[in-house]
């Protein structure tokens, strides 16, 4: 009787015990992805100020503007800014692209998880005016050349309009990309008569093993 006491005492200690241990945590779970606002360049209402490097990346052919000072046009996503390129930034560097192979870059790829966006219609400084119906085509590369493509639209009904989010799960295929190119087309199907414009773009930068 004694025996069966000390058995059943020992069983609820080592049970306490076992349920004490932590649980490991899962050190592989998906990486967040940040976010490149572009909030941290001055407040202008002309976009003049060229990307260049930022957060990993290298967004080519993009200048920052602020629609906060805007009467009428697209409202950034969140904060003052966004990127935006044109007809005269892409004369200047060619397609708008974020790239992960630049002079002393540290990024090897990146996978893309979306972001926001909206056109305009251009005027004679280059900055944000009214919003503008367009197609926004979106190609991401891979290291062998090859690529894969989503098309999306924007569609405003007002002079001071809203950036849309790009779906949920829409570039769960974007990943360990070399290069990420936007095409707008705006009226008559050209470029020329549009501005594109995005804001808040979450992506996971892949850094190479010696950084």
């Amino acid at each position: 009787m004694l025996s069966r006491t000390f058995t059943s005492i020992a069983g609820l200690l080592l049970l306490q015990f076992v349920s004490s241990v932590p649980t490991p945590h899962d050190h592989h779970s998906a990486p967040v992805c940040d976010v490149a606002n572009f909030d941290s360049f001055p407040l202008s209402v002309l976009n003049i100020n060229y990307i260049g490097e930022y957060k990993n990346l290298y967004w080519q052919a993009m200048t920052v503007g602020s629609s906060t000072l805007q009467v009428t046009g697209v409202k950034a996503y969140s904060g003052d800014n966004v990127a935006a390129w044109s007809l005269d930034t892409m004369l200047l560097q060619g397609t708008p692209a974020m790239l992960a192979d630049y002079q002393n870059s540290k990024t090897e790829s990146f996978d893309l998880c979306g972001f926001a966006y909206g056109c305009a219609l251009p005027t004679g400084q280059g900055a944000i005016a009214v919003p503008s119906q367009c197609t926004l085509t979106v190609k991401g590369y891979f290291d062998s050349g090859k690529f894969i493509e989503r098309k999306l639209t924007y569609d405003p009904t007002g002079l001071r309009q809203q950036m849309v989010k790009t779906p949920e799960g829409i570039f769960s295929d974007f990943k360990g990309l070399k290069k990420v190119t936007f095409e707008t087309t705006g009226l008559l199907g050209t470029s020329a008569t549009v501005v594109g414009l995005i804001d808040d773009v979450s992506y996971t930068a892949k850094l190479k093993n010696n950084c």
